[in-house]
């Protein structure tokens, strides 16, 4: 089953283009799906605390594109495992990522305002509550993992291992501390720029894609392949956001624009056209390094060109 990515939609959600009625049917219902369930997975906005929960809820619950799960739906049909067998780690990739995002837009950090088409939670929350929503929800993602029975208890420990590594030290926090470090002139050459978009963004990217294998249980020839195809789409995703940023609007893309005006980045670096050559190597990398899977990573292939090509079409029609 292939999807293809048109772009986002006003409020910030994915928006597929599938070949075929069948494969429309799917991409609804895995974005359902995960909704869904993630509105099970953590408590309600009656729970004590009350301002707590509401704020989990506010970043979790507010739509998004879900490119992150739905990756892990993919890889997992592609390679020949259930969906109900995907549904709670990639349940647990996008509370990881929701987390991200709520520490991301700080003052201390950001300094966002606008987040999916809405306030950024520290504006609705105060930045104290913000902190532990995104506190809240990293413990609930490993808990959730924890507590999915449908899988092995090897498998449990592996995607333990792969999310607790891509938000760690030499992950998305990682990221994050360069990108603080960038700002102030440190590491801001393209080696150093590459390699923290490795991992503020293609981490997280490359947990979303292994945790589809890992649930899928390939061997670890497939699981290398799958890994490698996340970097390099994770790359190909932060160029295309760094050029959204430039050249978007912020009731297009459902949050601020402008965030990256007079500081560092690959898109400054290289310039436009030198960025969307780039992206394009950076598909076609990720593309190159499915073979192993022969027809079964088809699909995957597809999806990055897709997605890559729409949106550059819409980073020339701004």
């Amino acid at each position: 089953m292939s999807i293809s990515i048109e772009g986002l939609d006003a409020d910030g959600r994915l928006r597929l283009s599938p070949r075929d009625e069948d494969q429309r049917d799917a991409a609804l219902r895995w974005r359902r799906r995960i909704d869904e369930r993630l509105a099970e997975l953590i408590p309600d906005g009656t729970t004590e605390p009350r301002p707590l929960h509401e704020s989990m809820r506010h970043s979790l619950l507010a739509g998004g594109k879900r490119i992150r799960p739905v990756l892990t739906f993919q890889v997992d049909t592609d390679l020949g495992a259930t969906e109900d067998q995907a549904l709670d780690a990639a349940c647990a990739v996008e509370m990881v990522h929701a987390a991200s995002l709520i520490l991301d837009d700080l003052p201390c950090m950001d300094d966002a305002r606008l987040r999916r088409g809405q306030p950024a939670n520290h504006l609705v929350y105060g930045e104290d509550t913000a902190i532990l929503a995104a506190t809240a929800l990293l413990n609930r993602a490993f808990g959730v993992i924890a507590e999915c029975d449908l899988l092995s208890a090897q498998t449990r420990l592996d995607l333990t291992r792969l999310l607790s590594d891509s938000v760690g030290s030499n992950g998305i926090i990682a990221g994050q501390f360069c990108d603080l470090q960038i700002r102030h002139g440190h590491g801001d050459d393209v080696a150093g720029l590459t390699e923290m978009y490795g991992q503020k963004t293609g981490a997280l990217f490359v947990a979303a894609l292994e945790a589809g294998a890992r649930v899928a249980g390939v061997d670890d020839v497939w699981v290398k392949a799958v890994r490698e195809y996340g970097v390099n789409l994770g790359l190909a995703f932060q160029l295309l956001d760094d050029l959204l940023d430039t050249f978007g609007s912020r009731e297009d893309i459902g949050k601020d624009t402008g965030q990256d005006d007079g500081k560092s980045t690959l898109a400054s670096r290289l310039g436009a056209h030198g960025t969307q050559q780039e992206v394009h190597r950076y598909v076609e990398s990720a593309a190159s390094a499915l073979e192993p899977l022969g027809r079964s990573g088809h699909q995957l292939a597809n999806l990055a060109r897709s997605y890559t090509r729409t949106t550059m079409e819409r980073v020339v029609a701004f």
